[in-house]
């Protein structure tokens, strides 16, 4: 493996599909699924990786979340042990997430920003704006970019993608699948509904978080579909050929 991989933080950029589509009919379930992926992240972050070395950093962005490493690691294992975590708890709710891994710098950004600006920031990000108010986020880089990106670009649906360039940093006993990205580009699906690994189980059970079976993960999709016909339409086959999942 390349030393430069040390040298780049991982970055999960997570968000919850349909949150658009069904915000004006369904707020209270796409709030609940917002408020139970939040507390999955904190739970992660407080009860599982709260020393430095293995702290997490975190961004909301709307309905979505970038997750971002203390450092570089060698494998991809830990990431993607929590994004599975933070999907399967997701689906719990009736909703879904997708969630995309990539690596990358991450930096404060703040003293780029205007002094007529920060001189009226509070310290938190928060700037008055007379009776009004700006929010800033102080932080981007490579590794939230290209996260969001290929989160973006991946086929549609509940997946799990990472670039298909790290292979072989995807522990080995992981199902993945190959595919494309909505712009024909080779990527790799991780099946996060039949994923087992031990880091799997002790993020899920450390953070005290939903761990339901693969028999329910399929139930849930399948009850989805059939509920929300026209988003589930855009995932196309995928769920059967990524997940195994007939609907």
């Amino acid at each position: 493996m390349p030393d430069g991989n040390l040298n780049r933080r991982w970055c999960i950029y997570i968000d919850i599909l349909g949150f658009s589509d069904l915000w004006e009919s369904e707020q209270m379930k796409t709030l609940g699924s917002l408020r139970e992926l939040m507390s999955a992240i904190y739970r992660i972050g407080t009860q599982v990786y709260p020393d430095d070395g293995e702290r997490l950093f975190v961004h909301q962005t709307g309905d979505g979340f970038a997750i971002v490493s203390d450092f570089g690691e060698p494998s991809l294992e830990r990431p993607i042990a929590i994004a599975i975590a933070l999907m399967r708890h997701v689906a719990t709710t009736g909703m879904f997430a997708a969630a995309a891994i990539a690596e990358g710098e991450f930096a404060d950004i703040k003293g780029c920003y205007p002094s007529e600006v920060m001189k009226n920031s509070d310290g938190d990000g928060a700037v008055s704006l007379g009776d009004g108010l700006m929010t800033l986020s102080s932080v981007m880089g490579t590794a939230f970019i290209r996260a969001y990106r290929l989160n973006n670009d991946a086929p549609p649906g509940p997946f799990l993608t990472v670039a298909e360039g790290n292979r072989d940093r995807v522990p080995a006993s992981l199902p993945v699948r190959a595919t494309t990205s909505r712009k024909g580009a080779p990527v790799l699906s991780i099946d996060w509904v039949r994923a087992k690994t031990k880091l799997l189980s002790g993020v899920q059970q450390g953070a005290t978080i939903a761990t339901p079976p693969r028999n329910a993960l399929v139930q849930i999709i399948q009850d989805y579909c059939a509920q929300y016909t026209s988003i589930c339409e855009k995932w196309g086959s995928r769920l059967c050929d990524l997940l195994d999942i007939e609907v």
